[in-house]
């Protein structure tokens, strides 16, 4: 047989030899097979994650604040902020809710109620990068909402309803503050008589129940003058000679006797007087405020007009 022959056959052997492997293992089951020294088999595992879950992270109220302080007879508007992060992309994240609530009174799930409740249900969504959202939570808070610790809790949603949810805590200072009538004016007083019964309000625009702190003077504080007036030999009636009542009213005329009888003097110094006016707890109706009673007598010396200072001072009720 010639050398060219031979080559041929061995080419067709080797040929006909792979393709007779090929046809065994076809008919073999597909993967990995231990052997050749070896009884372990390490399969790779693999999968495409479909839709996650939201998270939100960075929380601040007011930018990390410990206390907020409120304003009198307003409310005020406060931010709460958190980073939502989805790493479907941040388009994904569709709405964001934020309930600010007081943590010893309420609940996340309460009623809305301007003491101790706020919800705020279409907070702003701004992206941040390619996975992150800023959330931004706007809540008007007004001055009569309760002194304590407060929760601010945000909650996203994704286009397939799934939730993430953040918080933060912040502290609401108690509030001291009242409201009055500019003046109070008494008429026309003849010397040596009393004046006609003035009643003023006095309104709680704070966060606590308060008594009040009384005090008078007349030019300068402490000078021991209710009045001082443009003409007369003294020119000042003693700030013993104001009075008031806290509690009831004495209408019509009356003399000196029952002036002193049914009148408290008002001091130089600031005097606190148990008053238990509450602070508002109607959202459609204020009704914090009560009313107080003042008298003046005009003693000889005096004439002209007269003018002084009534100092009106809010102090924490006990049991507040």
């Amino acid at each position: 047989m010639s050398l060219k022959i031979q080559k041929k056959t061995i080419i067709f052997l080797i040929v006909l030899e792979l393709a007779l492997f090929a046809i065994f293992f076809s008919f073999l089951p597909k993967g990995v097979f231990a052997g050749y020294g070896t009884n372990n088999v390490t399969v790779i595992t693999n999968l495409t994650v479909g839709n996650v879950f939201p998270e939100m992270s960075n929380m601040s109220i007011e930018d990390n604040a410990s206390n907020l302080v409120l304003s009198p007879n307003i409310s005020k508007t406060i931010y709460c902020w958190g980073l939502a992060t989805d790493y479907n992309g941040w388009d994904d994240v569709k709405f964001a809710s934020g309930v600010f609530f007081d943590n010893a009174s309420s609940t996340y799930i309460s009623g809305d109620d301007n003491n101790l409740h706020y919800t705020n249900s279409s907070c702003t969504i701004t992206q941040e990068g390619t996975y992150t959202d800023w959330i931004n939570c706007s809540f008007d808070i007004w001055y009569y909402a309760n002194p304590g610790i407060w929760i601010c809790t945000i909650n996203v949603s994704d286009s397939y309803g799934k939730q993430g949810a953040g918080n933060d805590t912040i502290n609401i200072s108690t509030l001291l503050a009242l409201g009055l009538p500019d003046f109070i004016y008494y008429g026309l007083v003849n010397a040596t008589e009393v004046s006609g019964e003035n009643f003023s309000n006095v309104s709680n625009y704070g966060n606590v129940k308060i008594n009040l702190s009384l005090s008078g003077y007349g030019f300068t504080e402490n000078d021991g003058n209710a009045m001082n007036c443009t003409i007369g030999a003294s020119k000042n009636i003693s700030v013993e000679l104001e009075k008031y009542n806290l509690t009831n009213t004495n209408p019509g005329t009356i003399d000196y006797s029952q002036f002193i009888a049914n009148y408290t003097n008002l001091t130089s110094a600031p005097t606190v007087k148990i008053f238990n006016l509450n602070y508002r707890q109607n959202d459609t109706v204020d009704e914090a405020f009560n009313s107080t009673y003042w008298r003046i007598y005009v003693p000889l010396g005096v004439a002209g007009t007269c003018e002084g200072n009534i100092v009106f001072g809010a102090t924490v009720a006990p049991g507040t």
